[in-house]
């Protein structure tokens, strides 16, 4: 009863047949579609995704309702995706649930973070650093598998606390089950058939990721033993013990974000060890693939923009150590990197009771989708929305629409780990800026993906030189 409702309310509002979605998933270009069809039909449109309605917002006026809608906290069903994976961490998880564990979670989240997290990323970017140094000679090469082994290693650290290495042994077990499953999730979210194949576990592919749960899971099992043993040799049993306890040579110990979750436990938060699992499981999918995103999309605008590259390495040489500092212009390219290419191209949410949206009432049952890719081009606030222009970000004159900039959500599912992904995009591309110079590669542009998080179909490809420093 309620599908045919829907059906017979989405006759009122525009969008594509089943057929033209199909043809241009096959075709891969997805998001060049997406923008037609805001050209076409205006800034709101509707998709039918098999039997799920989606109900797509570009426009910020729009966009300020819906995330700031503290009603409005359930994930659409496309999550379910991952959810074999994630279970109902922070990612997944929604409504009051939702709600209560977001609640002792950001504590956990903001404690000493930054002062934890900066040393394990810099010792990364130095791994990196003689990784690439390899490539300096070679001429062109995809830098995008070098960054994701990077990102793994950075959220090992801070999320489990330890060292995975995957940046030098990029075929450990763990690190190729993380990538396999990554693909395989990909491949799922825009395959009909995957998608609502109930028998998908009986698949090859569904073996294949079964296979690689098992390796997940088991690892973040073992991590949570070996973390309680090592806090309770420590004998720390709350925050105020962390915050005092030295190594034995006078250093502050270093905590993860699993450590801050098992001293919550400790100190009396209703957190059970799947729960936990399940929130650093979130922070490793979620930490690593758009941290890594964000990196190689602002690389590939580098080194296409020769002179926002150059006062870029610039700042990054006149602040260097001073990461977690204001840094105005790197900032400002990691944002306008983002406006470009957000690393989540697309929030949804489930509508569970009938929804006001400007003159639209949206039926419970359907889906609503805030589109960061088209919202972030809008003429209006971002003129010449295809060129890559830091100083947009720079202006303090300039009136912007609160919502016309959405890359980290708002409102109360924004993102969480705001800070962290900042600090490291700021630290790594710091890093790699005061060492080597990205060139361009004639012709290459990547082909950005909407997956659930934006990737490029072809790589990133560019040329290396060494700064000689």
């Amino acid at each position: 009863m309620e599908f045919i409702k829907l059906r017979q309310w989405s006759a009122s509002i525009p969008g594509p047949t089943i057929s033209e979605l199909i043809e241009n998933v096959k075709k891969g270009q997805i998001l060049s579609w997406f923008k037609e069809l805001r050209q076409k039909h205006g800034s709101t449109f509707r998709i039918w995704f098999g039997k799920d309605l989606m109900v797509f917002f570009t426009d910020p006026e729009d966009i300020k309702q819906l995330l700031g809608n503290n009603n409005l906290l359930y994930k659409s069903s496309n999550y379910k995706i991952v959810t074999p994976w994630l279970g109902n961490g922070l990612l997944t998880n929604g409504g009051e649930s939702w709600h209560t564990r977001r609640k002792f979670l950001t504590p956990a989240f903001h404690f000493r973070i930054l002062s934890e997290f900066k040393e394990p990323m810099e010792e990364n970017c130095r791994i990196l650093m003689r990784r690439l140094d390899e490539k300096i000679e070679d001429g062109e090469f995809d830098i995008y598998p070098y960054i994701t082994l990077f990102a793994l290693d950075v959220i090992c650290e801070t999320a489990m606390g330890i060292k995975k290495n995957a940046q030098m042994q990029s075929e450990s077990e763990y690190v190729k089950a993380v990538q396999q499953i990554c693909h395989i999730l990909h491949k799922r979210s825009f395959s009909f058939w995957q998608r609502n194949n109930i028998f998908f576990k009986f698949t090859q592919d569904g073996r294949k990721r079964d296979a690689c749960l098992k390796i997940l899971h088991d690892e973040t099992h073992r991590v949570i033993k070996l973390r309680r043993k090592m806090l309770e040799d420590s004998k720390i049993t709350s925050m105020l013990e962390a915050e005092k306890s030295c190594d034995s040579f006078g250093q502050k110990k270093r905590f993860a974000f699993l450590d801050m979750l098992l001293i919550s436990q400790m100190e009396g938060v209703p957190l059970t060890d799947r729960e936990i699992r399940e929130e650093v499981d979130t922070f490793m999918f979620e930490g690593h693939d758009t941290t890594s995103s964000a990196i190689g999309f602002a690389i590939y605008l580098l080194s296409q923009h020769s002179e926002v590259q150059q006062e870029a390495f610039e700042e990054c040489m006149i602040l260097e150590g001073n990461e977690k500092e204001n840094m105005p212009y790197l900032e400002a390219v990691i944002k306008e990197t983002l406006r470009l290419y957000p690393s989540v191209p697309t929030y949804a949410r489930y509508i569970t009771e009938d929804l006001q949206v400007g003159k639209l009432t949206l039926p419970k049952g359907s889906n609503i989708s805030i589109m960061t890719y088209l919202t972030q081009r809008d003429e209006r606030y971002f003129p010449e929305p295809e060129k890559f222009d830091p100083q947009r970000f720079l202006q303090k004159d300039k009136e912007q629409h609160p919502f016309s900039f959405v890359a980290f959500s708002a409102g109360p599912r924004n993102c969480i780990g705001q800070k962290f992904a900042m600090l490291e995009l700021k630290c790594s591309l710091s890093y790699l800026l005061r060492n080597f110079e990205f060139l361009p590669v004639k012709d290459f542009k990547p082909n950005a993906l909407p997956e659930l998080v934006t990737k490029s179909g072809n790589g990133i490809k560019i040329r290396i030189k060494s700064r000689g420093n």
